[in-house]
């Protein structure tokens, strides 16, 4: 995982499409895809970037910005 820039995503389904959650992080700033596909901050999930929650995928930008979000 670059710590600079990366995409992880919550049970994901590959076969669907979706996730459960979407976050980017980039050069410091966490962010949550939302069902709409905007990006909103959220510096809560800092945790993960931290190694406190490991339960994700890592997924590339592209997979990141096509994934449908539902929840």
């Amino acid at each position: 995982m670059d710590k600079e820039k990366f995409w992880i995503a919550y049970e994901l389904n590959r076969a669907k499409n979706i996730a459960r959650r979407v976050y980017r992080y980039n050069k410091g700033f966490m962010e949550r895809k939302s069902k709409d596909g905007t990006w909103k901050e959220e510096r809560g999930a800092l945790c993960i970037f931290c190694g406190e929650d490991m339960d994700f995928e890592e997924i590339t930008e592209d997979e990141a910005n096509n994934l449908v979000v539902i929840l």
